[in-house]
């Protein structure tokens, strides 16, 4: 195999020791039919059963077989972006290692991808999985996404993809972002189809996923709106819309994280100019919360803008987002502000303000629930601001470790 394959299969697996050597026999029969080079890039994360010891076994037969390991867990979107990282192939598709995806679909996916597309999507259209713990949230997650992303894909948890290498390995992944792949590719301008394919019912071992994650994907997809809207490059036949022609005249067309601030911000400074003239705690902290994100928008176009120049050391800032909440700060600050916001919207009840002022046994001076609020909202932006930075300088920081590289073509 000194020929340079020209397609790659990218397979994540965690604790799949059962799976693993039937997985890779059904890709080489297909892999075979191609009839084009090609190389299996099996990536162990970190499993605590002999998933490890199996591949490593088959990579001494089989000089198409490529197996990572990682040194520890770190997850399926890490996993992912080292197959990516490793591919040498023109053409990639990744699939789970569980054995629920049919890997007779790849030749499906090929032909599609041939037809001019940066990346196909498999979708699971009869999935077989437990209704209500894993087919409803996907449902309702997806078209969501679809919604919030204006990326329409049935599937976007599927990991069965094809992908124009060029392309993807343009895409930062972290931090369980393999199910936003469709959406964040659209940041590379990648074009992208559909497909239905193939599912199992899975056979062996146990699901990685439960109801655990919905929070989670909610937040992502607010945090990928975000991202998308500042990083998306806009295409040149779009009629601006009023808001656009607007922030054109008040700012430089590149600082879209300024605008993205001032129109989060704008609301209320309305609010508390209409409150003003009562002069109440209410309106002060409209006020205090509309300047706090223009500056909190400043301080991240700043950010964003080092990142671009791809200086050799990480600023303050980046560091703190990127190691400390590892690159996924809206998964701390935004539940925080939530409760913040909650609280505070508790409080302007009357009954039950007056219950907690008695109780505490302090005379009501201030109300508090707007500063609650305020609160709430700039820790939620806050983090919001954060998963910009974070994904600004996503290249340069891995979220894995390789420990053992098998490839019997050095």
């Amino acid at each position: 195999m000194d020929e340079k394959p020209t397609l790659s299969i990218v397979v994540p697996v965690y604790n799949e020791e059962e799976n693993v050597r039937l997985l890779f026999e059904k890709i080489q029969a297909v892999c075979e039919t191609i009839g084009e080079p090609y190389e299996v890039l099996f990536v162990d994360d970190g499993s605590r059963d002999g998933t490890f010891a199996v591949l490593s076994e088959l990579s001494k037969q089989f000089p198409e077989l490529v197996v990572i390991q990682f040194q520890k867990n770190a997850g399926q979107t890490a996993a992912m972006a080292a197959g990516f990282e490793f591919a040498r192939g023109q053409q990639i598709v990744s699939m789970d290692g569980d054995l629920q995806n049919d890997p007779s679909d790849v030749p499906q996916l090929l032909q599609k991808l041939d037809e001019g597309y940066d990346l196909v999507c498999g979708w699971r259209k009869e999935r077989q999985d437990k209704f209500l713990t894993r087919r409803v949230p996907s449902i309702v997650a997806n078209w969501i996404i679809g919604r919030v992303t204006g990326v329409p894909i049935h599937d976007n948890g599927c990991s069965l993809k094809a992908y124009r290498a060029s392309v993807i390995k343009q895409v930062p992944l972290y931090g369980e972002m393999h199910r936003f792949i469709p959406a964040m590719s659209t940041v590379a301008g990648a074009r992208i189809a559909e497909i239905v394919v193939t599912h199992h019912p899975r056979r062996f071992g146990e699901s990685k996923y439960g109801l655990g994650r919905v929070w989670r994907v909610a937040l992502d997809i607010v945090a990928f709106k975000l991202i998308i809207s500042v990083f998306a490059p806009l295409p040149d036949t779009q009629k601006p819309s009023l808001w656009q022609r607007l922030s054109n005249v008040l700012f430089r067309p590149k600082q879209r994280v300024f605008q993205a601030s001032a129109l989060l911000s704008l609301p209320f400074f309305v609010l508390g100019r209409i409150l003003f003239g009562n002069t109440n705690i209410t309106a002060f902290s409209c006020f205090g919360l509309a300047i706090a994100l223009l500056v909190l928008g400043w301080i991240t176009e700043g950010r964003v803008q080092q990142a671009k120049q791809e200086l050799p050391e990480l600023g303050k800032l980046a560091r703190f987002f990127i190691f400390r909440y590892k690159r996924r700060p809206i998964r701390f600050f935004g539940p925080l502000g939530t409760l913040l916001i909650v609280l505070g919207s508790i409080l302007s009840v009357p009954p039950i303000r007056s219950l907690f002022l008695n109780v505490l046994n302090v005379v009501e001076i201030l109300n508090l629930s707007p500063i609650f609020i305020a609160i709430g909202i700039l820790v939620f932006c806050f983090g919001l601001f954060g998963e910009l930075i974070a994904f600004a300088n996503a290249k340069r920081v891995k979220d894995y470790t390789v420990e053992t590289f098998l490839n019997t073509n050095g």
